[in-house]
């Protein structure tokens, strides 16, 4: 019995240390986190857990990617989307590789006032419990110094987590969806006068301009309407589209771009008035009934906005 045992030990050992070997030389995959697969005018390229990642700040998600190759192409692309996935700006800059001394950055973006005119972002998902995003990417960037000079880029980004930051300012804003017409604000901005009238001016992603001119601060004024004609020259609203030509730089000035404007009459709706980190924020809709020679465009009712006061 006891050399049968000794037979058994000798030949299990060698069966447990055959299996070991095997799994001593199992090739383990990498975790993915982040991956950025991207073809630029028809090279394709493709990045993983090197260099992609961003953050979440004021429902805005901030989001960049880079590719490094010594002997060919440096790149990084930079994505502000809002947190439904509507497109704000996108941002490219290469170096051709090996550099040479003359050799400057190129910097290729989406049109200033019209992103969505030239660039789409789809299949957008974004999960704010766990910071995962996910979306597919297409459309032709501008060279900031030559708008004929272009990169055509498409592809796919996902990233696992993106950290969130608290925000410190206001949310202001514009927004309006329905079968005619969607408008986001990507870009707002407030200017007062020196004789207090105020104009308080709202960019939608898709080529529009929503200006609303007031006589004094909003914030002052009664919970209620206010009803203005095309012939009002304060407290009333202009619409305009922008027509070209296309512009793409991180100037962004408004003289620039070429704007068609309509005839515009409604009402500026006051809502509420809060305090938003320490700021006074007022809400509210606008109803507005745009004409072109006198011929209607669009009936928009209930276009929601959001802006601060100047009053301290």
């Amino acid at each position: 019995m006891k050399t049968m045992n000794l037979f058994k030990t000798l030949i299990i050992i060698p069966f447990i240390c055959f299996f070991s070997c095997i799994n001593d030389d199992k090739v383990i995959e990498p975790v993915i986190a982040n991956q950025l697969n991207i073809n630029v005018d028809g090279t394709e390229y493709e990045s993983i857990n090197e260099k992609i990642g961003g953050n979440e700040n004021c429902d805005i998600l901030f989001i960049n990617a880079s590719y490094y190759d010594k002997n060919k192409i440096d790149f990084t692309i930079k994505f502000d989307i809002s947190k439904e996935g509507k497109l704000i700006k996108v941002w490219y800059e290469e170096y051709k590789l090996p550099l040479i001394s003359s050799q400057v950055k190129k910097i290729f973006l989406t049109p200033n006032f019209n992103p969505t005119s030239t660039f789409d972002v789809s299949n957008f998902n974004y999960d704010p419990s766990t910071g995962q995003v996910k979306f597919n990417f297409n459309g032709t960037l501008y060279f900031e110094s030559d708008n004929n000079a272009v990169r055509n880029v498409s592809g796919e980004i996902e990233i696992k987590s993106l950290k969130s930051i608290d925000c410190n300012i206001a949310k202001t804003g514009l927004n309006y969806y329905s079968n005619d017409l969607n408008l986001f604000s990507f870009h707002n901005m407030r200017i007062k006068y020196i004789n207090q009238t105020q104009l308080h001016r709202f960019f939608s992603n898709n080529g529009y301009n929503i200006d609303i001119y007031l006589m004094g601060d909003l914030w002052l004024y009664p919970l209620g309407e206010i009803i203005f004609n095309e012939n009002d020259f304060t407290n009333k609203v202009e619409f305009n589209k922008a027509v070209g030509p296309i512009i793409a730089d991180q100037i962004q000035l408004i003289s620039g771009q070429q704007w068609k404007n309509f005839e515009t009459s409604g009402k500026i709706i006051i809502g509420t008035k809060y305090f938003e980190k320490n700021q006074k924020v007022i809400s509210g809709k606008l109803n507005l009934l745009i004409k072109d020679n006198g011929n209607i465009v669009y009936k928009l009712n209930g276009i929601e906005f959001k802006t601060s006061s100047f009053e301290d």
